[in-house]
């Protein structure tokens, strides 16, 4: 036998870890002097430590290993590897993919290209409408309860059987920051009012307009950009103004009855008009 000194020697393992495996019941010594409480061991738990290191090694937790160890069914060891395995492939596959981001982030800089990207302006420019009829819904909301919001407009839509032909827009009449409140009125266009109360005419004329892309808590640079232009080409606004979702949480295949926001989009690459008519 060999005391806890020399078997910790050996098996290149400190005292007091031995001593905590024996406190846990993971490696018991093989004998224990009365007298003296000197701990010592025989040559068969080389063996047993050499395992324990091993599973520990492929990060198997201890109450695994003394149930490995306590086991001497082959069945339930092989169960247990198997679900290490399955455990270990997860993390290899998770490694794998972050490995490759880090690459892609390398890549990006060594090109000089910025990681974190921010929001893409395009120059102001005009356009010119044409009366377009659209379906309109407006209320004072809390900013966190938009998309309920725009869940009910496409409800109404679906209940009186409106055929969409447009894109949805929002005008936000008035913002209460300290109450991160909102009068919001959406407007989707459709093709026929069928004499339902709550449709007008946004009229014809010309629009000043700046497209956004980036999320949507960039849009407030489009909309000092955009007044700054009008301002710099002394053109008046004729109306409030409004954002036009291209591209965002709405998706561009919409199932009225079964709307649901297209999360596969990073919102960096919404797309986000905002238009004003002008004189």
């Amino acid at each position: 036998m060999y005391t806890i000194g020399k078997f910790s020697k050996i098996c290149d393992v400190p005292i007091k870890t031995l001593r905590y495996y024996d406190d846990i019941g993971l490696l018991k010594p093989s004998y224990i002097d009365s007298e003296t409480n000197y701990r010592y061991y025989d040559y068969d738990k080389i063996d047993i430590i050499k395992l324990v290191l091993l599973l520990k090694s492929l990060h198997v937790p201890l109450a695994d290993i003394k149930q490995i160890i306590e086991s001497a069914n082959p069945v339930q060891w092989n169960s247990m590897f198997e679900q290490k395995i399955s455990e270990l492939e997860k993390q290899k596959e998770q490694i794998t993919n972050e490995i490759e981001d880090m690459k892609q982030l390398k890549m990006k800089i060594d090109a000089g290209i910025p990681i974190i990207q921010g929001p893409i302006f395009s120059d102001c420019y005009f356009e010119n409408w044409k009366d377009t009829l659209v379906y309109t819904l407006r209320k004072k909301i809390r900013m966190k309860f938009i998309d309920r919001h725009v869940q009910n407009v496409f409800n109404q839509l679906y209940a009186f059987n409106l055929e969409v032909n447009g894109k949805l827009m929002a005008i936000f009449h008035d913002r209460d920051l300290k109450e991160n409140e909102v009068d919001v009125e959406l407007l989707v266009p459709v093709k026929d009012s069928n004499d339902i109360d709550g449709c007008r005419i946004l009229a014809n004329g010309t629009y000043a307009c700046i497209t956004v892309k980036g999320s949507y808590t960039d849009l407030a640079m489009g909309y000092e950009m955009l007044n700054k232009w009008i301002v710099e080409k002394d053109l008046t606004q004729n109306g409030e103004m409004m954002e036009i979702y291209e591209k965002g949480l709405v998706p561009d295949n919409m199932d009225l009855r079964h709307l649901r926001p297209d999360l596969t989009r990073h919102p960096s690459d919404f797309i986000t008009k905002i238009c004003v008519p002008i004189h």
